[in-house]
């Protein structure tokens, strides 16, 4: 991680120096929303990076089925491209390394593109948008605050298919944000053929409430499996992100119990102060575990990031299977 943190730092120091000489036309972080760099650039053309590169560390203790820890070594990135204020394209994508709890080998576990998306409109100014592209649509809050802490239970990430899908949004600007996506899938699983995809999400602002949004959404790939979510996030003046979600997931046959997925996920990140963020998360898997965390983040530098995190696993599905952990991790993200 040493030599890689160091090439990364050389190689946004000179990004940085280029971007000073030739003007504002490369942009770091968040890329979306009111901080969309396509807002206020003269450039016709300007680019967009956001990454991160971390090795995460999962100890379990003695009561677990499995106590040997995990590792994980990931990289995750998106890279947009704005041609003009209104037109963008966006690519994401990730690599991970995973050290299996059985034979404590180093094996590859995933490295490919997530997705990509052409927009017309701009997240900050357009009313009405339109989007083309290949992925996973957001159908939901979805407010993770430790994602890959998943990969050392292998849980249900509960998100939507991947699929090519053409998507519309509207945004009033004022409190009402609806989104519409219809794609095509192929579940090789079930058949070689392709199914529809259909998923909708609606967005509403509290003004009595600052900060606070209420988010529905669903989606349905030809009646085979369905998702509904139904959530609350605020994010008030001190960047304090606070959120509660239930999402339902009924696949093949929706009356057969065993088919019944359930997620309840409660979370809460502080504002960052010295350097210094606390986060909490509790997720209710129905039926599998219950997993709750209080974590502790740490930016000693620009761009490095530590994170700490104890938490206990109650499992549902097996007695005896409840156990502490400790996680902690390292990296640089932009």
């Amino acid at each position: 991680m040493t030599t890689l943190t160091c090439r990364l730092k050389l190689l946004l120091y000179v990004l940085f120096a280029a971007n000073s000489a030739h003007g504002a036309w490369l942009h770091y972080g968040e890329c979306q929303s009111e901080k969309d760099p396509a807002v206020s650039p003269p450039e016709l053309v300007s680019m967009c990076v956001n990454g991160k590169v971390a090795a995460w560390f999962v100890h379990k203790s003695n009561r677990a089925d499995r106590p040997q820890p995990d590792v994980l070594y990931r990289a995750q990135g998106d890279l947009s491209l704005f041609v003009t204020p209104w037109i963008s394209g966006t690519v994401t994508g990730h690599s991970s390394l995973f050290v299996s709890r059985d034979t404590m080998n180093t094996t590859l576990k995933d490295a490919r593109r997530d997705g990509w998306q052409i927009q017309i409109g701009n997240n900050a100014l357009s009313r009405h948008r339109a989007s083309v592209g290949r992925g996973k649509p957001v159908f939901r809050i979805n407010h993770q605050l430790h994602k890959e802490i998943f990969y050392a239970w292998g849980l249900d990430l509960f998100e939507a298919p991947e699929v090519d899908y053409v998507t519309y949004v509207y945004d009033n600007q004022l409190d009402w944000t609806i989104n519409a996506t219809y794609g095509q899938l192929i579940d090789r699983n079930l058949s070689t053929t392709q199914r529809m995809f259909a998923s909708g999400r609606l967005m509403y602002d509290i003004a009595a409430l600052e900060g606070t949004r209420i988010v529905v959404g669903g989606y349905s790939d030809g009646l085979v499996n369905r998702s509904v979510s139904l959530g609350l996030i605020n994010i008030n003046g001190r960047n304090e992100q606070t959120s509660i979600e239930i999402t339902r997931n009924f696949s093949h046959f929706p009356y057969d119990p065993d088919e019944f997925r359930q997620n309840i996920r409660i979370a809460h990140l502080t504002r960052e102060q010295d350097k210094t963020q606390l986060r909490f998360q509790y997720d209710d898997f129905f039926r599998l575990v219950r997993i709750g965390g209080v974590g502790l983040i740490y930016r000693p530098a620009p761009l490095v990031q530590l994170e700490f995190e104890m938490g206990y696993a109650k499992h549902e599905d097996m007695a005896k299977r409840s156990h502490w952990y400790v996680l902690g991790s390292s990296g640089v993200s932009l």
